[in-house]
């Protein structure tokens, strides 16, 4: 795993085996040549953050914040470890429940990742459904994006249960077993 473009392109990113499920490189190149457009200059929010990976991403490739976080010790440590590796500056590393984090944050981003633990069964805690049914469109700025990476088969990873009230569902992409979505707070 590494960082894929900008600054920082080629360096390695730290892993914690066994703690985190990081983005795919390629799904990574995917999701920021989609995203070119509106990363420069962007304020980034990189929830379940694992690695940093996405975060530290989007610095790379101009964004000019990205807070990273995340309730495991081991993986905010790897996100911290990446982060100083890589010398990019705007990024900040968050030890806290991501949940917890959206209900008292008051910032606003321009783009919101959530890549959660997946929904893989029946009756399985959907977090990205938590997150769109929360205050996260508080979160999010005028034009911004909520992308969201999920499972295909169970919660919002069947198509048939990804639209919310108060959000647009502009775009949904899938790699493999995985699909991306793309919300926009409705009009």
């Amino acid at each position: 795993m590494k960082i894929i473009a900008g600054l920082a392109k080629g360096l390695p990113l730290l892993v914690p085996r066994g703690e985190v499920r990081p983005t795919q490189d390629r799904v990574r190149e995917a999701l920021f040549n989609i995203l070119s457009p509106v990363i420069e200059g962007a304020r980034v929010l990189d929830l379940f953050c694992g690695t940093g990976s996405v975060g530290l991403e989007a610095l790379s490739r101009g964004a000019a914040s990205a807070y990273m976080v995340d309730s495991s010790r081991a993986a905010t440590q790897a996100a911290l470890h990446n982060l100083e590796r890589t010398r990019l500056k705007g990024g900040h590393v968050v030890l806290s429940d991501c949940l917890n984090f959206v209900q008292r944050e008051r910032a606003q981003y321009d783009l919101i990742f959530a890549d959660p633990p997946y929904c893989k069964a029946y009756g399985d805690r959907d977090l990205i459904r938590e997150l769109l049914t929360s205050r996260t469109h508080e979160l999010l700025a005028t034009d911004g994006y909520f992308i969201a990476e999920a499972q295909l088969g169970y919660g919002v990873g069947d198509v048939h249960t990804r639209e919310f009230s108060g959000w647009t569902l502009t775009d949904a992409r899938t790699y493999g077993k995985n699909t991306i979505l793309f919300y926009q707070t409705a009009p």
